[in-house]
This record gives structure tokens, C-alpha cells and sequence, in this order.
């Protein structure tokens, strides 16, 4: 029953020490607090948040954005709300909140005639809206790529983020000729009437008609008596003979007959490859040699032997004929007889093998 009682004691002692502290540090933190200095929050709506910055600073107190809202009485990132409000008395190091102004949520479309088009996206952009559709027309009155006029029109309120549709001047509308006839004239001179009247090169094209006139233009596009305009195309067909179609490059034998004689001669091959001749082979051989290469070309005409330095005929009517001093070409691809092998029924005696 003693130790009961006693813990009794100790139990309303500790509660009444409790007691006594908060009520000591609460008295204690407010005495603290009323003796703080307090200031006045000034009226910060419709100024930037660089001017609420100072004048809070010097008053002791934080400034801290919360937030954006549109507003169309307050400028974009100016202050629209606070709080607590102007006149509230706070105690120094407290926070106030603002609210900063986003803008008016409609704007008015600036007057954009007559401005370039780089120049117009600029000026939306300041003003919070887009470019739309641009539409050209020929305009003498204004220069190329600018506005002519535009919707909305200037000063009209817009949504923030609208549309604005733009009329462009595509610069003076070209003038218009009639499209002379220049059928079956030769190509050069019909060019040169073409051009005489700033139509530009006309695109040239062959064709092929048998019975009709050539090397002249027997069709044209636009035809005679056309309106056309200034740089616009112009296609010529002229009648001419196609060309044989460029033989595809392959190996040819050639077969070559030393002369009869005493002595050894010189005998080169050259063979022309963009207008330049080279050299294929050169050596000395005896009289009645048989010589052959193998040379890669697209005709025989690019070959040439050349005996002592002086070049052989190669016309096609002589090759093989009795007594020709040009190559004889006897066979194609690979699978011509070898240099070193007579052909069948070739006669050594002979200066070149049938």
C-alpha cells in the first residue's frame, strides 16, 4: 500500500513538471514573438516580380510564386494575385504568395500588310499566335513573298494560339506571248527563236520518221498560237537518224603475217582508248612470223599494226586479202586460237591469214 501511494506522488509530480514546461515555453515563444517587429505587406497586384522582390526584402519578408492564372486586366508575368493581401500586418521573415498573370486570354491580331513572310512569323509569335494557310496571287502593287491582306483582320480579337491566314503577293503577273511556229526549221534556229523571246532553253528530243525531213523540228509543245509565259518550258522534237548502238567491249584475236624478206622487222600494236593511242605490244620478228593477240576492244578499228613504225590498212574489205598489210581479225572471246598455234588452214606463205 506504501509503494502504491508513493507512485501516486511521483506520477502527479512528473505531470505537474509537464505542465509547467509547455506553459513556460509556450509563454516563452510568444513573448519571443510579440517582441519581433512587424511590418505592413504592401499591395504588389499589377507590378513585376523584380519590384515585389525589393520592396519585400526590405521589409523583411519572402516572396514565393505559387502559381499562373490568365487575367485580362494585368500584363503577361506580372503579379494578378497575393496573398495574404495589402495591408495585412505580419510579423518579419514570413512568406507572402503571389500569383503571376499568364495574360489576356484573347489578343489582338497586329497589322501584318505588307510585311515579308519572315517578318510575319516573327510578329505572331510575339503575339502568341500562328501562321494558317497562305494563299498567293500575281500583284503588281506588291513585292514577292509579301502580305497582302490577312484574316482576322488587324485588331480583331483572337484566341491566344489562333490562326491567322495570309494573302501573299506572288510578284507581278508574267507576261504572255504567243508560241511561235517553229516546225521544220533546223534545231539551232528554233532555239534561237524560242529564246529570243525569254522562254528560256527549250528541252530538245529526237524522234525518228521515216519519209519525213530531217535534222528539222516536226513537233512542239505548246503548239503554235499558244499563250505562254515567261520561263515556262518548251519542248522541241526533232526528226533525225538514231545513232547504231555502241558495240559492247569484248576480246578480238588479231592475227598478223611478218612480210617475206632478209631481215627482221619491227612490229608494234597500238590500240585507241579516248582519242589517245597506246601501245599494245612492239618487238622485233622474222620474216613469214606469225603474230597474234589478244586484244580487249569494242571494234577492230581501234587497233592498228604497225610495221617499222608505219601503220598497216585496216579497212574491213582488205582483211585477209592477198597481199594487205593490215591486221587480219580472225576470231572473238576467249576461246580464239593461241598465239603460238597456226589457224587451220592458214597459209604461212601469205603476209596476212585469210
Amino acid at each position: 500500500m506504501a509503494i502504491l501511494s508513493r507512485l501516486l506522488r511521483l506520477g502527479l509530480y512528473g505531470a505537474i513538471f509537464c505542465l509547467s514546461l509547455v506553459s513556460s515555453l509556450y509563454l516563452t515563444s510568444k513573448w519571443i514573438i510579440q517582441r519581433q517587429p512587424e511590418v505592413t505587406v504592401p499591395n504588389l497586384v499589377g507590378h513585376d516580380t523584380g519590384y515585389a522582390l525589393d520592396l519585400l526584402t526590405a521589409l523583411g519578408l519572402n516572396v514565393k510564386v505559387s502559381g499562373f492564372e490568365w487575367s485580362d486586366t494585368v500584363p503577361k508575368n506580372f503579379i494578378a494575385f497575393q496573398d495574404p493581401p495589402s495591408g495585412t500586418v505580419l510579423k518579419r521573415d514570413r512568406d507572402v504568395k503571389v500569383v503571376l498573370s499568364r495574360g489576356s486570354r484573347t489578343v489582338r491580331v497586329p497589322r501584318l500588310v505588307e510585311m515579308t513572310l519572315r517578318e510575319t512569323e516573327l510578329v505572331l509569335a510575339q503575339n502568341g499566335l500562328e501562321r494558317g494557310d497562305i494563299c498567293r496571287v500575281p500583284s503588281s502593287r506588291y513585292q514577292r513573298d509579301s502580305v497582302i491582306a490577312h484574316s482576322p483582320p488587324p485588331l480583331q480579337e483572337v484566341e491566344r494560339g489562333g490562326a491567322v491566314h495570309l494573302l501573299v503577293s506572288d510578284g507581278p503577273e508574267p507576261l504572255t506571248v504567243a508560241m511561235p511556229d517553229v516546225r521544220l526549221l533546223p534545231p539551232a534556229s528554233a532555239v534561237e527563236v524560242v529564246q529570243r523571246l525569254d522562254l528560256g532553253r527549250p528541252a530538245v528530243q529526237d524522234v525518228y520518221r521515216p519519209g519525213e525531213p530531217q535534222d528539222v523540228v516536226l513537233g512542239q509543245i505548246p503548239l503554235p498560237g499558244y499563250a505562254v509565259y515567261r520561263d515556262q518550258p518548251v519542248r522541241l522534237s526533232v526528226n533525225r537518224m538514231p545513232r547504231p548502238k555502241e558495240l559492247p567491249a569484248r576480246f578480238l584475236t588479231i592475227t598478223y603475217v611478218v612480210p617475206e624478206g632478209f631481215l627482221k622487222r619491227e612490229v608494234s600494236l597500238y590500240q585507241q582508248v579516248n582519242g589517245k593511242s597506246i601501245l599494245i605490244a612492239r618487238g622485233l620478228h622474222f620474216p613469214g612470223e606469225r603474230l597474234q593477240w589478244l586484244v580487249w576492244a569494242r571494234s577492230p578499228d581501234e587497233v592498228t599494226v604497225h610495221l617499222d613504225g608505219v601503220p598497216q590498212a585496216r579497212s574491213p574489205i582488205e582483211l585477209g586479202g592477198k597481199g594487205s598489210r593490215g591486221p587480219s581479225f580472225l576470231g572473238e572471246g576467249k576461246d580464239g586460237p593461241p598465239a603460238s598455234s597456226p589457224l587451220p588452214g592458214a597459209d604461212p606463205g601469205a603476209p596476212f591469214a585469210p
